[in-house]
């Protein structure tokens, strides 16, 4: 047998696919090089290659090794011929079946065709560079790998779109191809806009925008997002469409095209002059005519805008609300935008910006004067004005919350303990699940990159431990972002939801109510930004990022620190148990474990276990928590969240820097450091090595936490934080590590000072700074970054802080 042939010629444009764009019997297009290279001549001069040639399909809009990889001297052509080759056998037939008329076929192909499309968007050198863009260091094999992770996050929000397909049959003018086929238009993003900087193009969830590709000559498929093909005048075009969540299920049908518009030659130009506009280097033609559609445009590049809007007598075959009924009784609802739930208006705010005072409360909800937060921001650095904030969300959870255990009315924790029972444990999570609903874009309500400090906790949330760690975090740090650790009851399984099965939830939901009551100064101080699981508001996210979790976490085992702290923590909810138990079972256990016991031992034992039950907050006071005849026990969380690639998500969506009491996460963080030859640079030797080794006090009573924060404590500290965090962002220059270290030992100085009668005495923190060069990152977290959508956000964290607890 000959050796295996490797293609290495790759065709990013199909030869199958140019042939579309050829007229009658010729073989050979025109092609047009918008860049054409220099040859610099012996004498001095530059001259040109030609720019202009006719050439077959089969040699051109390819490149060598575009979708190569590489394994030492091995060359591998597995992505050329088994991922394109299958994408390419099943584009070719859906491409011409809806450049035809029979509808059976669309419905057979409307997958394959979007699947194509994606694909086609993201394997040009174009598609590849924007990859690139996206990433902090990415090699040929690893490009090819986020290619394949990304190649589909187009496909919902296109075939949720107005689909029209326009024809130019009876045009003299036909459409071009380029070597960018897919093309995003949008009437507010001319070629010089910053969204169109190469090589990026406007979001295609942005509402103005609209998808372009040539099926063949004759025929161009336009995707129109509904909200502006209905009300175009009344649409800001840059603003996100409703539900721009882009990756998820939905329910189109496929059998809706438009396609009754026959365009005109200056149409067609128009159209051709767009196409051109978003090429990178090559553009063909079956006529060296049409190459040039500049020339006879007429209009300007917002106008186009009205061409493509398609006909309003087409658009009731869109939109509108589906339900589907199953046998078993159930009913599947979708509306327009693929929302799954009907909308809340209690979580729509409107307010006006033109009538808040610069001492009132700001609009996004933030809790800060209008005027210390988002007057002069720009937009894309507000939180969203449209909707209730994280922290008013919060704080409506907080006063529901009260309301359904009676603390507002004068009940205390004790009676809590007496008094929680099913009923209001599904009734918190109802209220929790109605203020996160699954359509939430929770980057919207997140803070973004804005210039303001900031740190997102890790940890292990649990009320032994969190609120303490948190409310000294605010104290050293400023505002901190922690998730919030009740469930979202609206993307869980029945037999797992806090709704269906509220009896197993009872001992969780009393931990997590105190980690809320004791944080609750803080949360509507605006200090502690409870944010909800990303992930449990997008199944698709929760589903990429354990994949992503399993597949990574072998590489680092858990520390034998945190490993400590769950067995401590295990065995204390392992008496709580006991003293949970009926007397019967109790007495059962013991005599289990000791079958000589006398019954002076046993009831010493009892005795010492209903002590326990009494005076332990986190122990239920009520019977029947593990009554025999429940069908389930009750439901222990033991999880350090978020896990590394949500965190390290978060923190770039929202500027943050990270701050974790847990060494394991402390250890992923700095495996996800840059190296450079391998080896980590430290930006601030100095000041990291004097912070890891000074004892820093801290305060164990939340509530005075509290206080101090609003009494201006640690000032000093936040500010040399502030400073840190100022100069670590910026990449391109060397952070002073002498200055630096002298603010920190003056901020040290002050925070002895500050700390006076609060401190807590035998146990301090030491600080642990990890500021590599180049900062911290994982192409997992950029491939999650692009799959959600998230643009114009930092691509590395600069600095991650272990708080490193101890005795004095």
């Amino acid at each position: 047998m000959g050796k295996k042939e490797i293609t290495r010629d790759n065709h990013y444009v199909p030869i199958w696919y140019q042939k579309g764009f050829i007229t009658g019997s010729r073989k050979k297009l025109h092609y047009l090089n918008l860049a054409p290279d220099e040859i610099q001549l012996p004498d001095g001069r530059t001259k040109h290659h030609r720019n202009l040639f006719e050439s077959h399909p089969s040699q051109c809009f390819y490149q060598t090794d575009l979708y190569s990889t590489f394994f030492g001297s091995n060359i591998n052509d597995e992505i050329e011929k088994k991922l394109f080759g299958d994408i390419d056998r099943l584009g070719a037939p859906a491409i011409s079946a809806f450049s035809n008329d029979d509808v059976s076929t669309w419905h057979r192909h409307f997958q394959d065709l979007f699947l194509y499309l994606d694909a086609q968007k993201i394997r040009t050198p174009k598609g590849l560079d924007w990859i690139r863009s996206r990433y902090p260091k990415l090699d040929q094999n690893a490009l090819m790998m986020e290619m394949q992770g990304v190649r589909t996050i187009n496909c919902t929000i296109w075939s949720e779109s107005v689909r029209e397909i326009v024809s130019a049959r009876n045009s003299g003018v036909k459409f071009i191809v380029t070597d960018h086929p897919v093309t995003i238009y949008n009437p507010a993003c001319p070629p010089e806009h910053d969204l169109c900087r190469y090589p990026a193009e406007p979001s295609i969830t942005l509402k103005a925008s609209q998808t372009l590709f040539p099926l063949d000559q004759d025929h161009c498929l336009i995707l129109t997002n509904l909200e502006y093909a209905q009300e175009p005048e009344a649409t800001e075009p840059l603003e996100k469409r409703t539900f721009a969540r882009q990756i998820r299920e939905s329910l189109v049908r496929t059998d809706k095209f438009i396609k009754t518009r026959e365009l005109s030659d200056q149409d067609v130009i128009s159209i051709n002059h767009v196409l051109k506009s978003r090429a990178r280097r090559y553009v063909a033609a079956s006529q060296k005519e049409w190459l040039w559609p500049e020339r006879d445009f007429e209009g300007s590049w917002k106008d186009v805008g009205e061409l493509l809007l398609p006909p309003a007598d087409g658009l009731w075959q869109f939109g509108g609300e589906t339900f589907v009924g199953y046998e078993d009784g159930s009913v599947h609802y979708q509306d327009a935008f693929g929302r799954t739930k009907p909308k809340s208006d209690t979580l729509i705010k409107n307010i006006k910006e033109s009538k808040i005072g610069a001492n009132d409360s700001c609009g996004c909800g933030s809790g800060r004067k209008y005027k210390k937060c988002c007057r002069g921001k720009p937009e894309k650095q507000r939180t969203s004005w449209k909707s209730l904030s994280i922290r008013e969300r919060n704080l409506g959870f907080f006063r529901g919350v009260n309301a359904i255990l009676g603390t507002d009315s004068g009940k205390d924790w004790q009676d809590v303990r007496k008094e929680l029972d099913e009923e209001k444990v599904k009734e918190i999570h109802e209220l929790h699940g109605y203020l996160w609903p699954v359509d939430t874009d929770i980057f919207e309500l997140l803070p973004k990159p804005d210039g303001m400090t900031r740190a997102v906790y890790s940890g292990f949330i649990d009320p032994r431990t969190a609120p303490f760690t948190v409310s000294n975090a605010c104290l050293y740090f400023g505002e901190v972002l922690m998730q919030n650790p009740f469930v979202n009851p609206n993307q869980m399984k029945k037999e797992f939801s806090p709704v269906e099965n509220p009896h197993s939830y009872l001992t969780q939901t009393l931990k997590h109510l105190m980690i809320f009551f004791q944080l609750a100064p803080l949360i509507e101080s605006g200090h502690v930004n409870l944010f909800p699981d990303p992930s449990s508001l997008d199944p698709s996210l929760q589903n990429y990022a354990m994949g992503l979790a399993e597949r990574r976490s072998k590489e680092i085992p858990l520390s034998e620190r945190d490993l400590d702290i769950y067995r401590r923590i295990q065995e204390e909810d392992f008496h709580h148990t006991l003293c949970m138990l009926r007397k019967g079972s109790q007495e059962n256990m013991l005599r289990q474990a000791d079958p000589d016991a006398s019954e002076e031992h046993i009831g010493y034992f009892i005795n010492h276990l209903d002590r326990m039950r009494q005076d332990d907050p986190l122990v239920l006071l009520r019977d029947g928590v593990y009554d025999a005849s429940q069908e389930a026990g009750q439901l222990s969380m033991f999880q350090t969240v978020p896990n590394f690639e949500l965190l390290l998500f978060i923190a770039q969506a929202t500027g943050a820097f990270v701050v974790t009491d847990s060494h394991h996460r402390w250890t992923e963080m700095c495996a996800a450091s840059h190296r450079d030859a391998g080896i980590v640079l430290p930006r601030i030797p100095n000041t990291s090595n004097f912070a890891a080794t000074t004892n820093m006090p801290l305060c164990e009573d939340v509530q005075a936490v509290s206080v101090m924060l609003d009494g201006g404590k640690l000032g000093a500290h936040r500010k040399w934080i502030d400073e840190l965090y100022r100069q670590l962002r910026d990449q391109k220059t060397k952070p002073s590590d002498t200055e630096l270290l002298a603010g920190l030992k003056d901020a040290t100085v002050a925070v002895q000072r500050d700390f006076t009668d609060n401190h807590t005495k035998g146990i301090s923190v030491r600080m642990r700074y990890a500021a590599p060069a180049g900062g911290m990152y994982h192409n997992h977290v950029q491939r999650l970054m692009v799959r959600c959508g998230i643009e114009d956000r930092p691509d590395r964290a600069p600095l991650a802080v272990l708080m490193d607890f101890g005795e004095e």
